[in-house]
């Protein structure tokens, strides 16, 4: 029997329990929240204060300090957690500079929803408020001290208000983003802001931060773009779906029609420009009776049902033209939206061609509706879909799509209705060939009443009305990030490099962003959503799933695949796998190893501790984002810190260059799949294996996908150092090593670099890091982290998709695993250090001696030693030095010979021990955990057991490998037996 189908047969009993939510015998391990102590196996990070004459500067395209290149690895303090109690501000700068922290980003500070804010609770937001800003700077000096340098917010939630002399401020959508861009006033409202903040000297530095190198970098606008709201249709007055109000989309309009004055000076030159070449007449509806004046619904509309939604059509004398609209009564709702959908079935589509669907509809409440054109049978291929707003009053819609593929008489066109019940009205219903149109006849520049087209529109506009219509919010705000640049380095005096915005949406937003000083990005894998109330603290769900399994690369792709820009700094300035999902801790060293790998500037997570406002101490996870008390993710930061900062991981062999035309960001519009994270010609997915960078964006011809390399869902990097397998991601360097995913699952034995892994327990994250400056099989001294899941105790799940307001209380636990590892360390024997939550070793040691040459058999089951850190330091003359006192190996001890092996019924133990010695015989399994005990006697010399195939119960084990493991003293020996029943 071979080794892998015993593998097989013994890991086959592991997977029931993967999927149950919360889980028991969780063990505790609280990281104290003022430990700042150094120990001899977790990474040192540097004490040495911020020097006031180094100020970080940008070199051969990265951040430097003194000619020297500088990465950022860290975390956000959002809102509350910027002001702590002034008390506890040493300790928290502290503890950071020990997890291996070296920039805080500085988010949320002109926050409206809480009184610790930089504003007053309940006055403008045209002063600052004194208390929050003193505890603030003293938090700033604290940072310093450690080496912990600031990434400054400006804009970012600020909400203005009447007091501030803004006429509609208390109609501002979402904090005003988009207004911030163009209104002056909002804009020089920002200017005295910045101002203050940046200007004011901190008492406890005697700098104001614009002189200070605490600050590394500076943030203009926290995810803030005209273009990204253009693309999700929000560049409109409320009463049609948008998010401005009637004064700002009134600029906007008189805006864009200067901006055409500006260009084309008459009417005739603009029409000139925007219809040649074009057609404009009518198409033919493929839709009979789309105004249901004429035939009966039933004649081409049907509802679809999933038990136990329920819905029913009726045609009605409510009508948006004419005397009849449909209406469609949701009496039921499903699990989910798609369980009602009201559809047409029977229509043809054929591939690249352009189509148009339109319709005029309303509802009996504010609601969102979705739009899904897709095919109507097996495989249930997708080709568009998108979602409208709709109130009590009528609108019209009207967008365009490219068809994907070709499929006759089987393409259908739903709405999907059954996320709420009610009524939902529809009339003027079209889908046909799209009609491309530039100017429209009653549209001319001396009435300056040229309308704003829709980003979903663009597919039915001339090309070059798409062109002008991208350039006016690529324009505009470049205007703004010019202009607060401007008055950021020549009024006030900031030194450090700035961004403008992040969360960019394709090369239209990174052809504006290329203008600054670095590029920033945001990402969450699996945020939770919320299908009804934004933010509820009821209503909200998430996938639990792990991106390993995600065929699009997830993050990782959208982050590195073509956003970064050739020769400009890149930072992720906010990252998260959000509590709870149970995968959670992969995503810190996957951020980590492909971070390294995609050579960027800096990792910040999001966040550190806001939702529990001044409470540094309690051991609770009360939010989605917090993780200073989840030490399944703090666990970890040691280690990927250290192989972030230090490059342990190397860069990326291969640069596959993007040069854009003007026309492959400003036609974007007509090519966009609706991808989340924006329109990118490239395959994403290649950034799983080779770095990506924009070279500019002024190539003469337009960028052709096919001449670039396809990609998989999965992939090994050029350097063959990491390696993204379906349910699993490993990391390979030789300072550092890392393995996250189902590593329970294995059919045979992973070996990654000088790590074996024979076994595991459960899904869980691990990784192994030398502590010297040489690789881990030469290293002395090394750390391995072993994490999987964290939970409150007394977590209530609804399903496996939200805990609603059920987050438990104090104190948290870990999920317990149990690991078999084979390492590869050029030693004569190791020391095994169980550490505790200060890195400083617990109880006893084990000294371990290699079966073979250089081979280290290591069990560790954390059910049986409750941490996450254990520390490994290796002795003798082939490590380079001299085995301490009391480490040599007796020449008669450790495990003779098991025989026979395998075995199927019993099997004989021999092993010699020394007398003045306590002697220790166990078996564990293959996944560390402990299955039978023997109690040899206090003699010295040879001796044996015979093992039976049973366990300390009495109970028959199943068939597989176990590791029998002899313990004299502090040492170690172990040998593997294969059982067959």
């Amino acid at each position: 029997m071979n080794l892998r189908i015993a593998l097989f047969w013994c890991l086959i009993i592991l997977v029931r329990g993967v999927y149950s939510q919360n889980f028991g015998d969780g063990f505790n391990f609280y990281l104290p929240p003022d430990d700042t102590t150094e120990g001899m196996f977790l990474p040192t990070f540097s004490k040495e204060p911020i020097d006031d004459n180094e100020f970080i500067t940008i070199d051969n395209g990265h951040f430097s300090l003194s000619g020297k290149r500088i990465r950022f690895f860290g975390v956000n303090l959002v809102a509350d957690a910027a002001f702590p109690t002034r008390s506890k501000s040493h300790f928290i700068a502290g503890r950071m500079r020990k997890m291996g922290i070296n920039v805080v980003r500085f988010h949320h500070l002109d926050n409206p929803w809480s009184r610790e804010s930089l504003f007053e609770w309940g006055q403008d937001t045209r002063h600052l408020n004194p208390e929050t800003l003193d505890r603030m700077e003293l938090l700033i000096s604290e940072l310093k001290q450690q080496g912990i340098y600031i990434n400054m917010n400006l804009n970012v939630s600020r909400t203005f208000n009447s007091a501030d002399g803004v006429v509609d401020a208390d109609s501002l959508a979402d904090f005003g983003k988009g207004v911030t861009l163009f209104d002056p006033q909002l804009i020089d409202l920002q200017k005295e802001y910045a101002s203050q903040l940046l200007t004011h000297e901190n008492p406890y530095t005697g700098l104001a931060l614009v002189d200070d190198p605490v600050m590394a970098m500076v943030e203009i606008a926290n995810e803030n773009s005209l273009y990204r709201m253009w693309r999700a249709g929000q560049l409109l007055p409320f009463k049609l779906g948008g998010k401005l109000t009637q004064r700002h989309n009134r600029m906007l309009d008189s805006l864009w029609n200067e901006f055409l004055i500006a260009k084309y000076s008459t009417t005739e030159n603009l029409r000139d420009s925007w219809d040649s070449g074009y057609d404009s007449s009518d198409v033919i509806n493929r839709i009979p009776d789309g105004g249901f004046e004429m035939e009966s619904l039933e004649a081409n509309w049907e509802m679809e049902l999933h038990s136990p939604a329920n819905a029913l059509m009726t045609r009605v004398n409510d009508a948006y033209e004419g005397e009849h609209s449909a209406r469609i009564t949701v009496l039921q709702t499903g699990d989910e939206s798609w369980y009602v959908q009201w559809k047409k079935s029977d229509l043809s589509i054929s591939e690249d061609s352009i189509y148009v669907i339109a319709f005029a509809a309303r509802s009996d409440h504010a609601c969102d509706i979705s739009i899904s054109i897709q095919q109507n049978s097996y495989p249930w291929n997708y080709y568009y879909g998108t979602s409208v707003s709709l109130t009590t009053e009528w609108q019209y819609f009207r967008f365009a799509f490219k068809a994907p593929a070709t499929c006759e008489n089987d393409t259908r066109f739903a709405f999907i209705l059954g996320a709420e019940t009610g009524s939902y009205w529809f009339d003027n219903l079209f889908f046909g060939a799209n009609a491309v149109r530039g100017l429209l006849s009653e549209e001319n520049l001396e009435e300056k009443n040229v309308r704003r087209i829709i980003y979903n529109e663009c597919l039915s506009y001339s090309d070059q009305r798409v062109r002008d219509m991208s350039s006016f919010y690529i324009d505009l705000q470049n205007r703004y990030f010019d202009d607060m640049t401007a008055y950021l380095k020549d009024n006030l005096g900031v030194k450090v490099p700035i961004t403008g915005t992040n969360w960019n949406v394709g090369a239209a937003d990174l052809v504006s962003q290329s203008r600054m000083d670095y590029i920033d990005n945001h990402a969450y894998w699996d945020h939770p959503r919320f299908p009804n109330i934004p933010w509820s603290a009821t209503d909200w769900k998430i996938n639990n799933s792990s991106m390993l399994r995600d065929e699009n690369g997830g993050t990782i792709a959208a982050l590195f695949g073509g956003v970064p820009v050739q020769n400009m700094p890149y930072t992720v300035s906010e990252y998260n796998h959000p509590f709870p999902n149970r995968f959670q801790t992969e995503g810190l060293l996957m951020i980590s190893a492909y971070g390294g790998f995609h050579d960027i500037d800096g990792i910040m997570v999001f966040d550190y501790n806001s939702a529990s406002s001044d409470d540094w101490e309690s051991d609770y996870i009360g939010g989605y984002f917090d993780i200073h008390r989840n030490s399944a993710m703090m666990g970890l930061f040691p280690s990927c810190a250290k192989a972030f900062r230090e490059a342990l991981i190397r860069s990326a062999d291969q640069t596959i260059l993007i040069p854009y035309s003007q026309d492959d960001y400003l036609l974007a519009p007509k090519n966009d799949n609706g991808d989340w994270s924006g329109y990118f010609p490239v395959d994403q997915k290649l950034a799983l294996k080779h770095a990506m960078r924009i070279s500019h964006f002024n190539a003469y011809d337009n960028l052709n996908p096919d001449n670039y390399p396809a990609a998989g869902p999965f992939s090994m990097t050029d350097t063959e150092e990491l390696n993204w397998d379906y349910d699993l991601f490993c990391v390979k360097s030789t300072q550092f090593i890392g393995l996250t995913g189902w590593l329970h699952g294995l059919s045979d034995i992973l070996v990654v670099g000088d790590l074996e892994l024979w076994g595991a327990s459960n899904v869980s994250t691990l990784t192994w890091i030398s502590l010297e400056d040489r690789p881990l099989r030469q290293s002395k001294t090394s750390l391995i982290t072993l994490t999987s899941r964290v939970q409150n105790q007394g977590m209530v799940w609804d399903d496996i998709y939200t805990i609603h307001d059920n987050w438990g209380h104090s104190p948290t636990e870990i999920q317990p695993i149990g690991v078999y590892l084979n390492l590869r360390i050029v030693a004569d024997s190791i020391h095994v250090f169980p550490l505790d939550e200060t890195g400083a070793p617990i109880g006893t040691f084990s000294t371990i001696i290699p079966d073979v040459t250089t081979n280290f058999k290591v069990i560790i089951n954390q059910e049986e030693t409750p941490t996450l850190w254990f520390g490994i330091e290796a002795f003798g003359d082939m490590i380079g030095e001299n085995a301490i006192a009391g480490a040599a190996i007796p020449a008669d001890y450790g495990l003779a010979r098991i025989y026979p092996n395998p075995f199927n019924s019993r099997t004989v133990i021999e092993f010699n021990s020394s007398e003045n010695r306590s002697n220790k015989l166990v078996i564990h399994d293959i996944r560390g955990t402990l299955i039978r005990s023997f109690k040899p006697e206090y003699i010295g010399g040879k001796q044996r057991v015979i093992w039976d195939g049973k366990d300390n119960n009495g109970c028959a084990v199943s068939s597989g490998i176990y590791f029998i493991q002899f313990q004299s003293g502090s040492m170690i020996d172990t040998k593997k037996c294969l059982f067959l029943r």
